[in-house]
């Protein structure tokens, strides 16, 4: 009896935590890229954003009139995205709820949780070139070479996101491109002065 009514104090917890703490999600999106931000008040004559902040806290814009779409839709375009993180955006109208507190995330390439992908493909690729060094084998060390060049060409056009420098990025895709190249090239060395 004692610990059903712990459980149930645990749950009613969370679920107040869980209420309480939700903010609508407006989604991912590719870093530069414009974000249309939009609200939904059928009552409301006016919506305005009160701040939009970069993923460091600095105000980006305040007090935007958002445009009317007709039917209570208002929206805004924000074309400030040159930083990789959370966007917090707050506003005001004279309807529905009075304010509203939204956010949007800006990663590279508009997706969120690619470091598990790089390091599967990478590692993949450093197994199988293991796998061709010690059976000797020049062809088997290519083809793990070639998994690095996908890695480093899609390190360079999509980025790695969570890391918010691009000069970063660009380093790690040229050094893995080079790693690639010397494995490759030193394989293909091998295996045409064996013959």
């Amino acid at each position: 009896m004692k610990t059903s009514k712990i459980i149930m104090a645990i749950l009613i917890g969370v679920f107040l935590i869980c209420s309480v703490s939700a903010l609508d999600d407006l989604g991912r999106f590719k870093r530069g890229e414009s974000v249309r931000i939009t609200q939904v008040c059928e009552d409301a004559t006016y919506i305005n954003i009160s701040s939009i902040t970069y993923p460091d806290s600095t105000i980006a814009i305040a007090n935007i009139n958002m445009t009317s779409a007709g039917s209570g839709e208002f929206y805004y375009d924000f074309n400030a995205t040159s930083y990789n993180g959370r966007y917090d955006v707050r506003g005001i109208s004279d309807g529905c709820e009075k304010t509203f507190a939204t956010y949007f995330d800006i990663t590279q390439n508009g997706f969120l949780g690619t470091i598990g992908f790089y390091s599967l493909i990478f590692i993949l690729s450093l197994g199988i070139i293991i796998l061709g060094l010690s059976l000797k084998d020049a062809p088997i060390t290519i083809l793990g070479s070639l998994g690095l060049y996908f890695v480093g060409l899609y390190v360079l056009f999509n980025g790695i996101e969570g890391i918010k420098d691009p000069v970063y990025t660009w380093g790690l895709g040229i050094i893995t491109l080079g790693l690639a190249f010397y494995i490759s090239t030193k394989s293909s060395y091998e295996l045409i002065t064996s013959e």
